[in-house]
């Protein structure tokens, strides 16, 4: 009797890879063949055809398509389209990959699993790649996405072999908090979203101990990553850490919320205490005072997701397997609140 591992891999979609190793050929000379290209031998060409017929396999629409000159369709999924984050970033990747005939899909995960993962099965029927901010769930792994275009975007905790943009959090967050320190701040506190805490954080953690400065459980706040959020993390803050005189903040969207946090409680910004968040957002500049942030160029995040798909599904890049990981940085934009 077949093992359960067994019937699990014999469920699995077979993918190009299969398909190589079944022909003893590259992934390259495989969609060579299946798209009718030049350059490979007529008993090539039937081996590899062969092995495809043998495996059931069925060639990615994807691949066909960028052969072909048809549009391709690339889904972005993100996990709360309500965060100005993700649109400023799907108006990047929608522009880009118009310029390239490609179309995009949105898909909004939310924060109900279940919903999230149905939205993330029909968006997979329709599109030919996918990029985004994705679930760990094995399943989705072993089935869903086992044989689509994948670009994991700013997750360095997921451990498959798939394309990824890495976001390194250190050089921003160390730029800001250096920023803060040499305006004569030493009382610097975080405002983290989340139970656990996240990369930031402990990024923060690490400066205050290796720069001598105060730290205390009292100096970290932990709120929902919402402008509500903000504000009530902001008002928190103050009560048990009056000390502080600067705050750097999960994201903008808590950031915009921390500044009418402290507004309530009477804490002026920047005057008794600097504000700074993550992200960049063009909402930044609509607040009083000005939000101070780490911006991330979105544009060439989209370029380098874009760049990693291309390369997927023209073969010069492989589906899965070790890839490099292109790295992004933030940079501090001096406004008025820091």
């Amino acid at each position: 009797m077949p093992s359960a591992e067994n019937d699990q891999s014999n469920l699995r979609r077979p993918t190009i890879i299969d398909v190589a190793q079944a022909a003893g050929v590259s992934r390259q000379t495989v969609t060579r063949a299946l798209n009718g290209l030049p350059d490979i031998s007529q008993q090539t060409r039937t081996r590899v055809l062969d092995a495809a017929k043998k495996l059931n396999y069925r060639p990615n629409r994807a691949a066909q398509s960028l052969v072909g000159g048809r549009s391709v369709a690339i889904g972005f999924v993100v996990n709360d389209l309500r965060n100005p984050y993700y649109p400023e970033l799907a108006s990047s990747l929608v522009r880009l990959a118009a310029e390239r005939d490609w179309s995009v899909i949105v898909c909004d995960l939310g924060r109900q699993p279940a919903s999230g993962n149905l939205a993330l099965e029909s968006l997979v029927r329709r599109v030919d790649a996918v990029v985004g901010h994705l679930p760990h769930d094995r399943w989705i792994w072993d089935d869903l996405l086992a044989s689509v275009p994948t670009v994991i975007l700013d997750d360095a905790q997921f451990d498959e072999n798939r394309a990824r943009i890495e976001i390194d959090y250190a050089v921003g967050i160390t730029e800001a908090l250096d920023y803060l320190v040499a305006s004569g701040r030493r009382n610097v506190a975080m405002i983290d979203a989340g139970g656990e805490p996240s990369r930031r954080r402990l990024i923060y953690r690490d400066y205050l101990r290796d720069h001598g400065l105060p730290w205390s459980n009292a100096s970290e706040v932990s709120a929902q990553d919402t402008h509500q959020g903000g504000v009530d993390a902001a008002r928190l803050l103050h009560e048990q850490y009056p000390a502080a005189d600067a705050v750097l903040v999960f994201n903008d969207v808590m950031a915009v919320g921390a500044l009418k946090g402290f507004a309530r409680a009477g804490v002026r910004v920047p005057q008794d205490m600097a504000v700074i968040g993550i992200d960049g957002l063009d909402i930044g500049q609509l607040v009083t005072p000005e939000l101070t942030s780490l911006a991330l160029d979105k544009t060439e995040v989209a370029h380098v997701a874009l760049e990693l798909i291309e390369g997927i599904l023209s073969g010069t890049l492989p589906l899965s397997g070790p890839h490099s990981q292109p790295r992004m940085t933030h940079t501090l934009v001096r406004r008025e609140s820091a």
